[in-house]
């Protein structure tokens, strides 16, 4: 099959922006995100990336039309059509684009932590609310729920996707073979498995037992078994609910043992009878509706004191109205988007992404208190979208509100999402503001290690170094410093700002290892090397000290101060004739450099030749009794005392 890549056309209508999955990143499957010239806003197209056999594409038809069928929802990847361009089957759907952290389906959010339940609840009744609606609308089964294909959108909303392997209602059923995968990524389990008595379709460890057998006959039910292994992994902080054996011969088969015969390891929280009933093995003992389902679900969240988003319908056109909005926002039209949206909150007041949009648009236009007004309608009927409170934050900010509520909303959108980094940043402004140094350098060095390369983290972090240092604030430069020398450990910059204020501590052993990373990153760094080799000497590391003043000398970057180093290094070592006769040339051609005759005192002395010494430091008297150096003063001071310790001791 023809693989495009970005800047291609596909059928001389769809422009290839970008390409998920294909060769050796995905199953049978390949996404391109394009964008139609008669379509304001990007979708996808999903195809396969192999040739198939003439049933499969009927197969791939009739699954699409299932999909196609389910319509428009709040809570499901609409599919718009399905049709053949160049001899290729494609299906076009919605595009759910990534958040700013790049997460756009519930795989990303699984592999960070343990949701907050509040989230929980809402996905998993967001869920039955997109499957109920699919059903109404024929869809028997998904028979591939798993996280890759429960997507989160900007607003925070689940979206299921890929009805790719449901069978409708009214469709015959496809004669019985070998199951197919199509748009999957891959994993280390296959996402097919074939029986002795019929083809089971799927991915492995979220099947239902009876879609080992036969995935012909499944109906709703495997999917809520589905869901419940989904919904054990996000109350179980990622870990999977059954015991699995990694060195199994025979992957399917374990994965089969584990569905049919082995009981879901116990989870410590209120939803653990819920996920039980979703995993029965006998379909008739699990939930079955979603409605009843989401009674259970409704019974836990009112004893947890946790709000659930009520079940929406939104019409096709008006799918359209809400995404004109957003075409009219990129295009820069503000009055037109905000119509569109004015006119889609009207009709859906307990739509959350209506409101949430609308505040964008009057933030856009710079209508901050009807914004704020809207943002706080999108709270009230969600009131755990980590976006929403962003959004409210950054509103706030632009009026009088206290800081207090600024910071309130910021710090909401962190609980509800700790890795938000957006609002991360968003919060620091107002720590610094009530002086909370340290509090926003280790807020500002957790966003660096969740999202090191995103550049308003970089710059962010730099500005607040630079803050941090100009004031003084040096416990919080050096937390966040350390926290972003851990997150991007080839940053010459903070290694360099690191070390400098672990010499204004004295702390040696620290600023040798920061100079010493500079120096590997960066080995013509002259001002690493400067200071390594003073380090060196202040440790009595004298090969090392050596080596760097050779450097130094070799570069000719501050050779004289290499040459001092190296003078009193070779004296230290037993050398006091070769430290002299290094010495010789560079006073010979230095003669005013009253350092140069510091260092020959410092070398007499340490021989207990205390009237060359002195005599030394003389000289080097009557040089900076002449010199107009910044220093004069203090190093003359240090002169005289050690000229009274040497006449002392003569």
């Amino acid at each position: 099959m023809q693989q495009y890549k970005p800047g291609d056309r596909i059928g001389g209508e769809h422009t290839v922006l970008k390409v998920f999955g294909g060769e050796n990143q995905s199953g049978m499957g390949v996404v391109y995100l394009v964008q139609d010239r008669e379509l304001p806003i990007p979708i996808v197209l999903k195809t396969f990336q192999r040739a198939v056999s003439e049933n499969a594409k009927r197969q791939f038809v009739s699954e699409a039309h299932a999909w196609i069928k389910a319509g428009a929802h709040t809570n499901i990847v609409q599919a718009y059509w399905v049709r053949e361009i160049a001899d290729q089957l494609f299906v076009a759907a919605e595009y759910v684009e990534p958040d700013e952290e790049g997460r756009n389906n519930l795989t990303h959010f699984l592999s960070a932590d343990q949701l907050r339940p509040e989230i929980i609840l809402l996905w998993a009744a967001q869920f039955c609310h997109g499957m109920d609606y699919a059903r109404s609308k024929g869809v028997l089964a998904h028979r591939d729920i798993k996280p890759d294909n429960l997507m989160i959108n900007g607003t925070g909303s689940l979206k299921v996707t890929d009805f790719g392997l449901a069978k409708s209602i009214d469709l015959d059923a496809a004669p019985r073979q070998r199951g197919w995968w199509l748009f999957g990524k891959k994993q280390d389990v296959e996402t097919i498995s074939k029986t002795a008595t019929g083809s089971a379709m799927g991915t492995l460890p979220y099947m239902a037992p009876e879609q080992f057998i036969d995935a012909k006959d499944v109906d709703h039910r495997a999917d809520i078994y589905s869901f419940g292994i989904v919904l054990s992994q996000m109350v179980a902080g990622n870990r999977y609910p059954y015991r699995i054996k990694s060195d199994a011969p025979d992957v399917a088969a374990e994965f089969f043992r584990a569905h049919t015969g082995r009981a879901p390891l116990p989870v410590e929280s209120p939803l653990m009878p819920v996920i039980s009933r979703c995993l029965q093995k006998e379909p008739n003992r699990r939930y079955a509706t979603y409605d009843v389902f989401l009674s259970d679900m409704s019974t836990v969240a009112r004893k947890l004191q946790i709000k659930l988003p009520k079940a929406v319908h939104i019409a096709k056109e008006d799918e359209e109205l809400y995404a004109q909005a957003q075409s009219y926002v990129a295009l820069g039209d503000k009055d037109r988007a905000l119509r569109a949206i004015d006119e889609y909150v009207s009709k859906y007041t307990e739509n959350e992404r209506g409101w949430t949009e609308k505040g964008r648009i009057h933030f856009e236009r710079g209508e901050y208190t009807q914004g704020l007004a809207a943002t706080r309608e999108s709270l009230d009927v969600n009131p755990y979208n980590t976006h929403a409170w962003n959004n409210l934050g950054i509103l706030l900010n632009r009026t009088t509100a206290p800081t207090t509520e600024v910071r309130k909303a910021f710090a909401n959108a962190l609980h509800f999402d700790p890795y938000n980094t957006a609002a991360m940043m968003n919060l620091i402004g107002p720590l610094v503001l009530h002086k909370e140094y340290v509090a926003a350098a280790a807020l500002t060095a957790k966003a660096l290690k969740l999202r090191p390369d995103k550049p308003l983290v970089r710059q962010k972090a730099e500005a607040l170094v630079k803050e941090f240092l100009d004031h003084k604030h040096v416990a919080a430069a050096e937390m966040l410093l350390s926290g972003w020398t851990e997150a991007r450990p080839a940053d010459t910059d903070a290694w360099h700002n690191l070390g400098l204020i672990s010499l204004d501590k004295g702390a040696l052993d620290q600023a040798t290892q920061c100079f010493k990373r500079v120096n590997e990153l960066s080995p013509q760094d002259n001002f690493a090397v400067v200071q390594l080799a003073k380090l060196c000497f202040q440790r009595k590391k004298a090969r090392e000290c050596l080596d760097y003043c050779n450097k130094l000398l070799e570069r000719g970057y501050e050779p004289l101060l290499a040459v001092g180093l190296k003078a009193r290094v070779l004296n230290f070592v037993g050398g006091y004739e070769q430290a002299l006769n290094f010495l010789q040339p560079y006073l010979d051609h230095n003669p005013e450099n009253d350092a140069l005759w510091v260092v020959l005192s410092e070398i007499h002395e340490y021989r207990n030749n205390y009237d060359s010494a002195i005599k030394a430091l003389q000289s080097a008297k009557r040089l900076l009794e002449r010199s107009k150096s910044e220093h004069r003063a203090d190093n003359l001071e240090f002169v005289d005392q050690k000229l009274k310790q040497l006449s002392a001791m003569n």
